[in-house]
């Protein structure tokens, strides 16, 4: 399988958590350690493997440099053509964004070379961009080293110059301590901060446990109201199947009533016959009374038939009207579980606000590591200056040294001057033992806070690793309290 490099395993971080493929406060974790160009954890780097089908690398993509810009630049120098479009050219091609075919054209005719070999595609413009996402900058990778201080300060010890006095170098030391007081206030400035961002990771990983939480809730849920509701689909098929055959039975009642009435019409017209043809035909009248008595028979059965029908019916109408009572129930409970699934995507909605608002002090802790940075290197140029005005110094006091050698006749105020020199030396160096302490200490407190920082990031990482503890399931959900910033 082919291996994916760090930009492509970014990108593929990214879109898992867009879609929702795997756990999103792992992937995260996994995709701010990648951006500042940390090694993972042995579990991270197989889940993440198992997420993507395939292996990886953590080392940065190598940067290609365009072989034309070079030559494009000549041309805005030497003034070849327009400067406006050849700089706008220039810029695209140090952006590695693609040329439209009219600037590629301009070029080549310029050039009267081929270059499309060498202009970017809109694949290469992605990859660009995502290698080209600046890596965090930690407080642990931006201090200075204590030794280099230390250096700098512990020089070739010189002779001064005659008038030189100690308070000459007192406005120096006076702003070295400043530097130091500055630079203290910074750091504790940078604990508060710390301390802030372990707070708001706690509060974090607790709104993701929460959210997985309500996630199962409103999963289980969702299957309980689904099964429920293919059982109230399948009570109203067989509700509508007993209807069907309840209107065919009424139907057939309609029939058997009409044959009754006919049957009722062909009586009354054959009694009508028989009262007629009473004295005719006698004979016939038997035949017409057994007849009747016959017809009289089936007329009875009949009527008992339709007295079972009627009660029959009687019962399922009952029945349904329990039917139709339980159907309003479960549609209030229905209405119930609507309205707890809206509240629950309402705490939902408030979670990703917060999120948000964590991304925005991400990107303030950003920029103050980046004033501390500043104050940090100006402090270095100020230690670099003091540096090359002692080494002038001790230049200085070895011309004197020379000359003071020519002069045999001013040998007794050499002898004054070495004493005064001595002096000097010996306030020099009580000045530097006063700096070494200052350094040893600030030395101490730097080790301080890096052991704190480090007890800090374990802290952490036991908290992550550490599962979340689930809360007791109750029937109402509740919204999860807004924490005040």
């Amino acid at each position: 399988m082919q291996q994916l490099s760090l930009s492509e395993t970014i990108s593929e971080v990214e879109q898992l958590i867009e879609s929702g493929n795997g756990d999103p406060g792992r992937l995260y974790h996994i995709l701010e350690f990648l951006k500042n160009n940390k090694p993972l954890y042995h579990s991270d780097q197989m889940y993440l493997e198992n997420k993507l089908n395939s292996p990886f690398s953590l080392d940065e993509d190598p940067i290609e440099e365009n072989d034309i810009l070079p030559k494009v630049k000549e041309l805005i120098n030497t003034g070849k053509g327009d400067p406006g479009r050849l700089q706008h050219i220039y810029d695209t091609l140090s952006n590695n964004k693609p040329l439209y075919h009219s600037d590629q054209v301009y070029l080549e005719s310029k050039l009267d070379t081929s270059i499309q070999e060498h202009i970017p595609t809109e694949s290469a413009e992605i990859t660009k961009e995502t290698k080209n996402v600046p890596p965090k900058v930690t407080l642990e990778e931006k201090k200075p080293e204590p030794e280099k201080i230390e250096t700098n300060q512990t020089k070739e010890k010189g002779a001064m110059p005659k008038g030189w006095s100690s308070n000459d170098a007192s406005p120096e030391l006076s702003d070295i301590d400043k530097t130091i007081e500055s630079e203290e206030n910074k750091i504790k400035q940078q604990q508060m901060i710390s301390e802030e961002i372990t707070n708001k990771k706690l509060k974090l990983t607790e709104l993701i446990s929460h959210r997985k939480n309500f996630e199962e809730k409103i999963s289980k849920e969702k299957s309980s109201l689904e099964s429920e509701i293919l059982n109230e689909r399948i009570k109203i098929e067989s509700q509508t199947k007993l209807s069907e055959e309840i209107s065919q039975q009424k139907n057939e009642l309609v029939k058997v009533q009409k044959e009754r009435a006919s049957i009722i019409k062909k009586i009354e017209s054959e009694k009508s016959t028989i009262t007629r043809d009473l004295a005719s035909q006698k004979r016939q009248l038997a035949q017409a009374q057994l007849e009747q008595e016959k017809i009289e028979k089936q007329v009875q059965n009949e009527q008992k038939m339709l007295a079972k029908l009627a009660s029959e019916q009687k019962i399922r109408l009952v029945e349904q009207a329990k039917i139709a009572q339980e159907i309003k129930s479960k549609q209030t409970e229905l209405d119930k579980a609507k309205q707890d699934y809206d509240d629950i995507v309402s705490a939902v909605n408030e979670e990703k606000a917060k999120f948000a608002e964590a991304e925005k002090l991400k990107k303030s802790i950003k920029i103050q590591e980046q004033d501390l940075i500043k104050a940090k290197e100006s402090r270095l140029n100020l230690i670099n200056t003091i540096s090359k005005e002692k080494e002038i110094i001790a230049k200085k006091t070895l011309e004197e040294k020379n000359r003071l050698k020519s002069q045999t006749d001013l040998t007794k105020q050499l002898r004054k001057e070495e004493k005064s020199y001595e002096s000097l030396k010996k306030k020099r160096e009580k000045i530097e033992a006063q700096i070494k302490s200052k350094n040893k200490k600030l030395k101490e407190r730097q080790q301080k806070i890096k052991k704190q920082i480090a007890e800090k990031d374990k802290k952490l990482k036991s908290l992550k690793t550490s599962k979340p503890v689930k809360p007791k399931t109750t029937k109402k959900t509740v919204k999860p309290k807004t924490t005040k910033k």
